[in-house]
Formats: C-alpha cells, sequence, structure tokens
C-alpha cells in the first residue's frame, strides 16, 4: 500500500510549521550574513552580493588571462549586471520599447540550451539587480521616465512567481537592488522612499497566509495550464495559447513599514547591518522633489536614527566598511552626454552617530557602489580612473587610468580588481599597488564579435567572470545589435570557437550547409511571428530566430568568401521603403530526406506559404547582396561583418541590410504576406537538412 504523501496546502498544520521552518531557515541564514559568515552558494542576498559591495561571496579570484567561456547573445539591452544563483545566473533585459524579460541563464559549459526560463510580460521595465536567498528571486520593475512599479518574488529555478507588491504612484520605480534579510525585503522606490516586506506571511484573497501554503497551490495551477497547453499544441499548434502569469493566484506579501514617501527620492540600493537599514536618497532638480542625503532608520519599524547631507546625488547607495557607510555621489545620472561636466565625491559616515568623518571630491561622477576590502574603498568614476583610498582617512592609495569613462563599478576576488568601462573593455587590476595586470576588449573578440557598453558591474564567483552589455546610446550600433551575457573563465569554451563546415564543389559551383528545420513557437515569446528571412543562427543568437525556416551554425561572412571564390561579386542589400537590392542572381534550395536513402531538392521559397491561401510562394529571384559592415564603436578602427552579429542569412523582406541574400519583394508587398511554414513539404522541427547554394549561368545570373 502506498502511503500519502502530505500537502501543506490542504493540511493548515502541516503548512503553518513548515512555513515556520523556511522561515526560521531564511532568518537563520541572514543573521549569519549579519554576524560576517559566507552566505550559501546559490544566495545573492543584496546588491553586489553582500554589503561591501565586492561582487564577490567566494573570495576565489578570476582567471589570470581571461577567456570567453560562453556567451548569450540578445537583442535585449543588459543594463543591470548578472547575479549567480548557484548553477544559473539571473539577469533582466530590456527589450524593444522598453519591454522587460528576466532570464534564467545556465552556466555551464555547454548545456543543452543556455536559457532554462524567461519570465516576459513584466508590467515595467526592469533594471533592478535581483536578489536571491533561498531559492527564491526578488526585484522590482520601473526606471527613472516611469511611474508605479511592482516588486516581485520568484522561484528561482523556475520564474514562477509567488508574490507581488504593487506600488502606484508619480516618480515611483524600483531602480536599486533589493536586499533580503531575515525573512523580509527592503528596497527603495524613487518616491516611494524605503519599504520593509515579511517575505514569508502573504495576504490571498484577503486571507492571511504562510507563503509555504501558497506555493503549491502556485505550481499546481502552472502545472495544469502547462498540460493543457502541449494537449493544445498537439490539436492544433496555431490556436495553443501559452500559459499566463494572470491565470495563476496573486498573493500580497504584508508591508511592515514605510519611510520617506514623497519626502525621499531612493534610487539606490539600500543597506542592512546590524538592525539598521541605511537609504541614499537623491534631490531631482526637474521635479523638485526629494532630499539629497544618506539616512539611517531602525531596521524593525523604519523609524529615524540619523541623517547626513550631501552636495550630489548619492545614485551609487550606502558601502559598509566596518563602522563606517561610505556613499558614492555624482553630479549627473547614466548620460554619457554630461560625462565632461560629471563632478563627485565620496563621503565617510560614522554608522552609529551619523557624524561625517571624510569627505572628498572626485573630478568625475561615480555612480556605483565603493567596494571595500583590506581597509581599501576602491571604485569607479567617469572620468575614466579607477581608485583606492584609505577607509579610515580617505587619503590616496592608488589610482589605475583607463581611456574610457566607467559607469560600472568594481568587483573584488581575491587580490583583483575587475571593472569593464563604456568601451566594453574589462580592466584586470592589483588591489595592492592598482597596477594593471591585463586588459580585454569583450566586445570584438572572436567568440563574441558583439561590441557593446557595460552599465552593469562585473561578477565573480567560482573563479569565473560575468558581464553583461547594452547598446541602447551606442551611436554607431546597428538596430539589431547583440548584445551579450559572457562568462569568461581560465580557458575558452570550445563550443564558442567550433562553426559547421561548409562544402564547396568548384566543378558544380555550389555550397552546402548543414542546417535544421527551426521551432516556430519559442518558449521565451508568447505569439508565433510571421516569417521574415528564410535562415539565421538559432535562439538565443539569431535575431531573427522566431521568424525563420530553418536554423544553421555557419559564419555569413564564410559563405560570402566562398561565393568569391567561385567567382561572384556581391551586390548591395537593401532596407527600408524605396530600396532595391543589387547582386547577381543566385540558386537558393532546401536539401531534404526522402524516402530511403534519397533526398529531395526543393526551391526554398516552396518552403512557405500563405496561410489564407495554402498554397506555397510562386518562384522567386534571390539575389547576392552580401551583407554591410558595421563599425559597432566609432571610437575603434574595427568594422565587422554584420550578418556574423545578426546571424542572418537569407531575408525574404528588406527588414535587415546584415544578411548575405536578398529576394526582390519590397517593404510594400511585407503588409500583405504573413508567411508561414509549408508543413505539408517540411519535415518536423529538428530534423537535420541543408542549404543548397547554386551559381547560375553568367546569363541567367545578371538578369
Amino acid at each position: 500500500m502506498k502511503s500519502k504523501k502530505s500537502n501543506p496546502a490542504k493540511n493548515p498544520r502541516l503548512a503553518l510549521s513548515f512555513g515556520m521552518f523556511i522561515a526560521a531557515l531564511l532568518a537563520a541564514h541572514a543573521a549569519g550574513l549579519a554576524a560576517g559568515a559566507a552566505p550559501a552558494a546559490a544566495d545573492w542576498p543584496t546588491g553586489r552580493g553582500n554589503p561591501q559591495r565586492t561582487g564577490n561571496l567566494d573570495d576565489q579570484p578570476g582567471p589570470a588571462q581571461p577567456k570567453v567561456l560562453w556567451v548569450y547573445k540578445s537583442a535585449e539591452n543588459f543594463i543591470s549586471p548578472a547575479v549567480p544563483a548557484g548553477s544559473q545566473l539571473i539577469v533582466a533585459g530590456l527589450g524593444a520599447f522598453n519591454s522587460a524579460a528576466v532570464h534564467g541563464l545556465s552556466i555551464e559549459e555547454s548545456p543543452a540550451q543556455r536559457e532554462r526560463w524567461a519570465k516576459n510580460g513584466l508590467r515595467m521595465p526592469v533594471v533592478c539587480p535581483p536578489a536571491v536567498a533561498g531559492g527564491l528571486v526578488f526585484f522590482g520593475d520601473g526606471m527613472h521616465q516611469t511611474d508605479g512599479a511592482t516588486l516581485y518574488c520568484m522561484k528561482a529555478d523556475s520564474g514562477i512567481p509567488l508574490w507581488q507588491y504593487a506600488l502606484p504612484g508619480k516618480l515611483i520605480h524600483l531602480e536599486g537592488a533589493v536586499t533580503f534579510d531575515s525573512g523580509r525585503v527592503y528596497t527603495g522606490g524613487g518616491n516611494a522612499g524605503v519599504i520593509c516586506v515579511d517575505a514569508i506571511h502573504v495576504t490571498l484573497d484577503g486571507h492571511a497566509q504562510d507563503l509555504a501554503a501558497v506555493q503549491p497551490q502556485i505550481e499546481k495551477r502552472w502545472a495544469e495550464m502547462l498540460a493543457k497547453y502541449e494537449q493544445d499544441k498537439k490539436k492544433d499548434g496555431n490556436l495553443a495559447v501559452a500559459p499566463s502569469d494572470e491565470a495563476l493566484p496573486h498573493p500580497a506579501p504584508n508591508l511592515l513599514w514605510q519611510q520617506g514617501k514623497d519626502k525621499w527620492h531612493v534610487d539606490a540600493p539600500v543597506l542592512v547591518t546590524a538592525g539598521k537599514v541605511i537609504a541614499a536618497s537623491a534631490y531631482l532638480d526637474d521635479d523638485k522633489c526629494g532630499n539629497r542625503a544618506v539616512i539611517c532608520m531602525n531596521a524593525p519599524d523604519g523609524s529615524a536614527k540619523w541623517e547626513a547631507k550631501l552636495k550630489h546625488n548619492p545614485w551609487a547607495g550606502p558601502t559598509l566598511a566596518g563602522d563606517v557607510v561610505l556613499v558614492g555621489c555624482s553630479s549627473i545620472r547614466f548620460d554619457k552626454k554630461l560625462v565632461p561636466t560629471a563632478q563627485g565625491e565620496v563621503v565617510a559616515v560614522d554608522l552609529n552617530s551619523g557624524q561625517v568623518r571624510w569627505r572628498k571630491d572626485v573630478p568625475g561622477g561615480v555612480l556605483s557602489t565603493v567596494a571595500v576590502k583590506n581597509n581599501l574603498a576602491v571604485f569607479t568614476a567617469t572620468d575614466g580612473r579607477i581608485r583606492a583610498w584609505d577607509v579610515a582617512t580617505g587619503a590616496e592609495r592608488w589610482v589605475y587610468a583607463g581611456k574610457a569613462p566607467f559607469f560600472a563599478g568594481v568587483a573584488i576576488a581575491g587580490n583583483v580588481v575587475y571593472a569593464a568601462d563604456l568601451s566594453g573593455i574589462l580592466h584586470g587590476v592589483s588591489l595592492t599597488d592598482g597596477k594593471g595586470q591585463w586588459k580585454l576588449d569583450v566586445g570584438i573578440d572572436p567568440a563574441v564579435q558583439a561590441p557593446g557598453e557595460v552599465y552593469g558591474s562585473p561578477v565573480v564567483s567560482g573563479g569565473r567572470i560575468y558581464l553583461a552589455t547594452c547598446n541602447m546610446d551606442s551611436e554607431g550600433a546597428s538596430a539589431e545589435q547583440s548584445n551579450v551575457v559572457i562568462c569568461l573563465a581560465d580557458h575558452a569554451g570550445v563550443s564558442q570557437q567550433v562553426f559547421d563546415s561548409i562544402a564547396v564543389d568548384k566543378q558544380k559551383k555550389t555550397i552546402l550547409i548543414p542546417a535544421k528545420i527551426a521551432p516556430r513557437k519559442l518558449p521565451s515569446m508568447k505569439d508565433i511571428y510571421p516569417i521574415e528571412v528564410v535562415a539565421c543562427y538559432p535562439v538565443p543568437v539569431g535575431q531573427k530566430a522566431h521568424e525563420t525556416v530553418v536554423t544553421f551554425n555557419v559564419k555569413p561572412s564564410d559563405i560570402d568568401k566562398a561565393l568569391r571564390g567561385l567567382g561572384l561579386t556581391p551586390g548591395k542589400p537593401a532596407r527600408g521603403e524605396g530600396q532595391v537590392p543589387s547582386g547577381p542572381i543566385v540558386g537558393l534550395y532546401l536539401v531534404l530526406p526522402g524516402v530511403g536513402d534519397k533526398q529531395r531538392i526543393v526551391p526554398i521559397e516552396r518552403a512557405m506559404q500563405e496561410p489564407r491561401t495554402g498554397k506555397p510562394l510562386p518562384h522567386f529571384r534571390w539575389r547576392f547582396t552580401g551583407s554591410v559592415l558595421r563599425q559597432p564603436d566609432p571610437t575603434k578602427d574595427f568594422k565587422m561583418y554584420g550578418a556574423d552579429l545578426t546571424g542572418t542569412l537569407v531575408s525574404i523582406f528588406p527588414v535587415t541590410d546584415e544578411t548575405v541574400f536578398q529576394s526582390d519583394l519590397t517593404m510594400k508587398e511585407e503588409p500583405f504576406m504573413k508567411l508561414e511554414t509549408n508543413k505539408n513539404l517540411l519535415p518536423e522541427e529538428g530534423t537535420a537538412v541543408q542549404i543548397l547554394i547554386q551559381v547560375l549561368p553568367s546569363e541567367e545570373s545578371s538578369r
């Protein structure tokens, strides 16, 4: 006879005891942090991991000569740093029109799939670095130009939402990293001031409950919706609707206290230590609101203890250095145009009394938190320098000069300081004397090939360095420019160096490219989008991987070189309205598996159909246009084959000029041709096929 498993959701007594156990476990964990003990390997409970803001918890230095182990590419901009959570990274991205997504990425060298889960459809953009504790992820949404925000709690291993707390109001947003401590979550909320919520006890449908009792209900409902979705896909994939968070129960955590609403403006991470909460409030000149000060409150109830006035806004937030609080300040925000005028300071305040022990001006803005180790306060500034000052006196110990401004702060692990500047160069600097040990231009590394800027500070964990980039303000960036999350280790990742081979037959003047039938529904997207390209890199590298027929793993520039070797000269790609592509006409085909050992060779346009008619597309003319070159960073004399960045090989409409082949269709036809794959012709998704390129006779190719 099988024994029945107890369900906390159906057994109130068990749910209560289980909830008390979780609360006690998390509280003990947080108490250990306050006492200086190392957190669990899967935890990252506050901004930069610890009150000293070192971006590292195990003191294990990164690689002596870092190499790219793996790359995750995306069109999203990564403003905030990635956060380690055991065997994965949690990272937030900004998509088109500031749409938001939070991703759980595997940190394995060669996982079956890099992205473990993705949470889309959030109400506001997300630039808040998450906190991780006890298998839970806490983060907020909203950024400076938005009003109203939401604080979220999700499961770290799946992204399933557990609770939400809404904060409506003008100039309310959750930009700074949240802090988890003793079962509570503390965060700044712009004009909301500072809030503290109970992470363990929630309210659902007007009833107070334990999170341990609510969680099984949510997971059960999610599993039911997922099962129904899989069934619906088998019946009719076009009508299947993916599970939505809106259909789940919506518990809210209990608000314990809120201080400074409409009096302070807190966009920086708060500091929680020894029963105190330290917040850094700014004054908004344009909006005439806020209070330029560092403020100390009692953690139990938020009551005021002391306040210290500041000269510049403390966007960097507070750092703990023994019995001293260090605050970096800046006259500007994250605005490159204002960098030449930026001024800043670092202020040291007594933790217990609020008295200023010392303050020193900086000829540049300090936009990210100061990191503390070995009695050194280490920080970056927009004047392109990393500085180390004595914690006790503010005396300068060393200065390292970079060549570009720093928006991101430093990480410290072992005896090395790690910092990445706005041009995407990562610096390794000795903590002892400030001498440079190495530099790595991340964007132009052959394994990356996606130059970008760095706004989020690097993280060092398990001897590896994690860094994320963005291109939202890059003057020379393509509209489809890839951004990356990268892992640097002491050896290069094999998967980042190996591409599939192409087969060139000079006598037949053909090129064969291995490929696979692409999935039409990506797990990270709610909708299925019409096809705009025929062949591109797979997700997450391919920028059009959700709008393609086949995927491949060959560098487009290598195909360009092979065609030139067969005697062709590329023309010019088109992009947008009113442009027409030029170049020699080539034959493009798919080689599909047939019966037995036989293969079928079909024109590539036959792999698509117009859903309204159900008929395959007529014959197209495909032109070898070649790709435009990109100079992603105007300050560097470096150009790249654009199609290598986006991974696009064959484009139907002129939606991109970073491609190798284009049809003669224009953007005028695009609104009337919502194309889908021809399932009557193509094998199942994931089936291995080939792309065949045929160089046509000169008289036919030149038409």
